[in-house]
């Protein structure tokens, strides 16, 4: 009986972390590393700011982060295409150990190494939405791009492509360039 009771509390947790911690999907093509993973939480603040949570299991280990969308966004029509883009700000926030992980697992895969790891509370983006505007972000699908340290040393300017879908709960962290893999490590470590 004990025997049985412990094989059901092993399978159980077994499900019960996949349900927190859904496999985050690895996009390797291209020479480019491409992540997906479900958004396990996302709602507007007071301040009204728009906050995506993602928690995964990346090949073993737990990872996570927050992406706080702010609320001020300004249309720039650009020649040539029917949709402005929209300018803005957001917000990398850290999670946690989860979020500390996911630095570690990310230079792994951008083959690299960090030692250290102290991820801050939080880091700030210039961003850019690609003919879709973040304020609608939890109607409608938005594939934004990223500027960290848009203003700063060129050692520490990185790009990167996230894309937010808040109905399908998914959101993509798509490398930019190769040439930005050390910058955004160091960018999000800062």
């Amino acid at each position: 009986m004990k025997y049985l009771l412990g094989i059901l509390i092993m399978i159980w947790s077994v499900f019960s972390s996949a349900k927190d911690y859904p496999e985050v999907i690895v996009g390797e093509e291209d020479g480019f590393v491409d992540l997906t993973f479900t958004i396990s939480n996302s709602k507007k603040l007071e301040s009204g700011s728009y906050q995506v949570v993602v928690k995964g299991n990346l090949k073993g280990d737990k990872v996570g982060f927050a992406i706080e969308i702010l609320p001020s966004w300004n249309p720039h029509a650009v020649e040539g295409i029917d949709d402005a883009f929209y300018w803005g700000e957001a917000f990398f926030r850290n999670t946690g150990s989860e979020s500390e992980n996911f630095i570690k697992s990310l230079a792994t895969l951008y083959g690299a190494t960090v030692n250290d790891v102290s991820v801050p509370e939080k880091v700030y983006a210039q961003v850019v939405g690609l003919a879709c505007n973040p304020e609608k972000i939890d109607e409608l699908p938005c594939k934004m791009k990223f500027f960290f340290n848009p203003d700063g040393e060129e050692d520490l300017y990185s790009e990167v492509f996230i894309n937010i879908d808040t109905v399908a709960k998914e959101l993509e962290f798509n490398e930019k360039d190769n040439d930005y893999r050390a910058p955004l490590l160091r960018s999000l470590l800062q």
